[in-house]
């Protein structure tokens, strides 16, 4: 608390905020904004939390991200840390310090002790040890390169810190860095030890104790509470809202009863859209269960509707669903008015089933997709569009000329770049054996360290591109070849196999006022159309 203090020492004068001096990204979000306070050298003071949830889940279930940024959020309040920057890692293992989040605070660090920011890191603060890292050698290179000051840093050749960083572990209360402390630094080693060693167990234990839980009727928490329930964590059961459980039986009667669609039922009811309605419909735990890991167990909690009512509903959907999948037309979800920009629509216009498209402009029954209120479109037979369309699709069937496939490229760069990859991983494993032994050329080892680990994150990004080139490719090719057989096989394809095709082949087919149909192609560019 001191040390946070001490570092603290500030400018008098203006009340900044972290809104006013820092640019968010995607895995960044503000948790406290109360103030934030200049150094006696005019550089902003703030403080990074991290949170991180691994891509095995099972290991993180009761340790979600809601429950690391409360316990951080509680941490700094009691240390007085007036400002707070929460940076995600979200499905990342904390086997590879290479991640998203934790290398744009390590650019921070580096950018601040390099003069090129006046961004100051005052403190560090994690949930836990191993919400930084789950490997013993990776956590604590990570604190001596970026946490500790440089003259305490005898085993870090990038380390420029004229400090320690203040670091905070908000579960282990005794995990922390402060100036002329070493014992709080051999902690720090102690508890970096303790989280590679029970990494396996973790996931043993949790998943026990989860499971456990919901056998005597407990809801498991974490995750999204059933609309029409709030989760009473002092009792862990499910306690009903009186005024939700009312619109959840609503929903069920509009919808078994009047036949509604859910975006009618979510227009009559208040929701903002059809998404929570149809999730309302498929709650089995609206029954009084819990539906766990695939399996299902009884309750603690009152059920809102019966498991008969439940199942009734259910039928109805895939009811629907079946008379969806036979009444679907050829451009489904294509076709755009060329007036206003809205999706158009089938709408029945004659009893024999024809159809005209009609702009959502100029209909109420999906507002969220109302363009103008004004526009002066016309209303199309649908056939004479879907003829036009199937008439300039065949006349494309050039695009699928044999001269114009590409011959297999002798050499695969994703192979080669994947290869070199591994080989350099390989050669990181064993420089961190090396390092780990405290041989005497260690100054020798962690420069080479630092050399393939950027050796490594330049493959990585030609992987990514080579990666993406062929996925293009992939669908070019299979584009071509649907091209090339389109006009003899159309006759033979059910309405659903055309349906496919055209889902496969177009981007969006706009109709502009007087008939004039635009077709435009996925993958247009990339076409050879000569």
């Amino acid at each position: 608390m001191q040390m946070v203090q001490s570092r603290e020492a500030c400018v008098m004068g203006k009340i900044y905020k972290l809104k006013d001096v820092l640019s968010l990204k995607p895995y960044m979000r503000i948790a406290i904004d109360d103030e934030v306070k200049k150094d006696e050298n005019g550089n902003y003071l703030v403080n990074f939390g991290y949170l991180r949830v691994s891509t095995d889940k099972q290991a993180d279930e009761g340790y979600g991200l809601d429950v690391q940024e409360k316990a951080v959020i509680k941490c700094c309040e009691l240390e007085e840390l007036k400002n707070l920057v929460l940076f995600v890692d979200d499905g990342y293992t904390g086997t590879k310090m290479e991640r998203p989040a934790l290398d744009a605070i390590t650019r921070y660090i580096t950018a601040y002790n390099e003069g090129r920011s006046n961004i100051r890191v005052n403190a560090f603060v994690v949930p836990k040890i191993d919400r930084l890292g789950r490997t013993l050698l990776g956590t604590l290179q990570f604190i001596q390169d970026y946490i500790l000051c440089k003259v305490d840093s005898k085993h870090s050749l990038i380390n420029k810190n004229k400090e320690d960083i203040a670091f905070f572990s908000a579960d282990e209360k005794h995990l922390r860095i402060e100036p002329d402390n070493p014992q709080s630094k051999f902690l720090l080693t102690l508890f970096a030890g303790l989280a590679e060693f029970d990494r396996d167990l973790i996931v043993q234990k949790l998943k026990r104790g989860m499971i456990a839980r919901v056998e005597d009727g407990y809801w498991p928490g974490g995750g999204i509470t059933p609309y029409g329930y709030f989760y009473n964590q002092s009792t862990g059961v499910l306690e009903i809202i009186p005024e939700q459980a009312e619109k959840v039986r609503e929903v069920f009667r509009l919808y078994i009863e009047e036949k509604l669609a859910p975006q009618k039922i979510a227009n009559r009811l208040g929701f903002k859209g059809d998404r929570i309605v149809t999730e309302i419909l498929k709650r089995k735990s609206l029954t009084g269960c819990i539906v766990y890991r695939g399996k299902e167990y009884k309750g603690r909690h009152e059920p809102i509707i019966s498991l008969s009512r439940w199942k009734e509903a259910q039928d109805e959907m895939e009811s629907r669903s079946k008379h969806r999948a036979s009444s679907d037309h050829l451009l489904t979800g294509l076709l755009v008015c060329g007036e206003c920009s809205a999706k158009m629509r089938y709408q029945k216009w004659s009893k024999s089933g024809d159809c005209k498209l009609i702009c959502y402009s100029q209909q109420s029954s999906k507002p969220y997709l109302i363009k103008s209120d004004d526009c002066q479109n016309e209303r199309y037979w649908a056939i004479d569009v879907e003829n036009a369309v199937i008439s300039e699709l065949f006349r494309m069937t050039y695009l699928g000329d044999e001269n114009n496939k590409k011959q297999a490229p002798l050499f695969d760069p994703i192979k080669a770049i994947t290869t070199e990859i591994k080989k350099e991983r390989g050669k990181l494993d064993k420089l961190y054996e090396a390092f780990s032994e405290d041989i005497d050329d260690d100054d020798v080892l962690r420069g080479k360290i630092q050399k393939i680990k950027s050796r490594i994150r330049e493959l990585e990004a030609e992987l990514n591109d080579e990666e993406e080139k062929a996925e293009i490719m992939r669908k070019v090719e299979k584009t071509k070849s649907i091209f090339r057989s389109l006009e003899s096989t159309w006759k033979r394809m059910t309405d659903k196999e055309r349906q496919s095709i055209c889902q496969e082949l177009i981007d969006e087919v706009v109709v502009h006022k007087g008939g004039v149909v635009d077709i435009h192609l996925k993958l247009r560019n990339f076409l050879v159309t000569e």
